[in-house]
């Protein structure tokens, strides 16, 4: 017959409790040591982050003197009745206009498409950053911007147009200065009169000349609508192009943007899909 002995089963359950005390101990010494390890690397990465910002702002253009910068215009030659006979531009067609020579309709239309979030945000989206990231992953290339208006004035006017992470820290620290030095409608003039709209046309008014012949405080809700698709690619949506059909697509897109953020009634954007569009010739030019 078997005698069970309380004193060695005692024992056992003594030891496997000494045990398993010293191995939660050392899975929790362990966790604190990684922790620590996790905590440190991240204060380093973040010092790091901090004096890459502070040495590249000192490498960077004044955001204060982008109001007052030289930027270059179109020599226009006007006949004895003031009719505009040539434009000598070079590379780039640009006229200058404030904010209030601008169609509402423009202004609008270009907010819409290009960032909704435009008078809310501080220069950057935090969301469009890391939809343009997940993007990127998913197609293997660096081909989406992310980028709000802000940024994308600053890629254009003072910075290049690559996709090195150093420019895009650099296009991050401008745009926030920016945010902080001017207001938004003062960030939207800067913007309307540097980007480029195709035919050589450099900002809203020299756009506004060289597709419909008129000023940009004369675009009718479809004109702006189309000068809005233009930016994101030039070449493809020419409205003389073998693309014709995209760029009305995206107009009719843009249309339905303003309606969704409160720019325009649906009864606007249904007589905007109606409205006849032509787009003028080629004008003469000197380059």
């Amino acid at each position: 017959m078997r005698i069970y002995n309380f004193e060695t089963a005692s024992k056992k359950r003594t030891s496997r409790v000494r045990w398993l005390r010293k191995g939660l101990t050392h899975i929790f010494n362990s966790k604190r040591l990684l922790l620590s390890w996790f905590f440190r690397l991240f204060a380093i990465g973040v010092t790091l982050v901090a004096v890459l910002f502070v040495y590249l702002s000192f490498t960077l253009p004044d955001p204060n003197t982008l109001l007052e910068r030289t930027v270059p215009e179109s020599t226009k030659i006007y006949d004895r009745n003031d009719q505009l006979l040539y434009e000598v531009h070079g590379e780039i067609k640009r006229t200058l206009v404030q904010l209030d020579a601008i169609s509402d309709y423009a202004k609008h239309a270009t907010v819409a498409v290009e960032d909704k979030d435009f008078y809310s945000h501080s220069g950057f989206s935090v969301r469009g950053i890391f939809r343009s990231i997940w993007k990127d992953i998913q197609t293997g290339s660096a081909q989406q911007g992310g980028s709000t208006i802000t940024q994308q004035f600053v890629k254009n006017a003072l910075l290049t147009k690559d996709k090195h992470i150093i420019r895009k820290v650099k296009e991050l620290i401008l745009s926030v200065e920016l945010e902080a030095r001017y207001t938004k409608d003062q960030i939207l003039q800067l913007y309307l009169n540097e980007i480029p709209y195709g035919r050589n046309a450099y900002g809203i008014e020299a756009a506004s000349q060289a597709y419909f012949d008129k000023h940009a405080n004369e675009l009718s809700l479809g004109e702006a609508a189309y000068l809005a698709a233009l930016p994101q690619s030039t070449t493809y949506y020419n409205p003389l192009g073998p693309h014709r059909d995209a760029l009305d697509r995206r107009q009719q897109t843009i249309l339905g943007l303003m309606e969704t953020q409160g720019y325009i009634t649906k009864a606007q954007k249904d007589s905007a899909l109606q409205e006849k569009v032509a787009f003028t010739p080629l004008k003469n030019s000197l380059k």
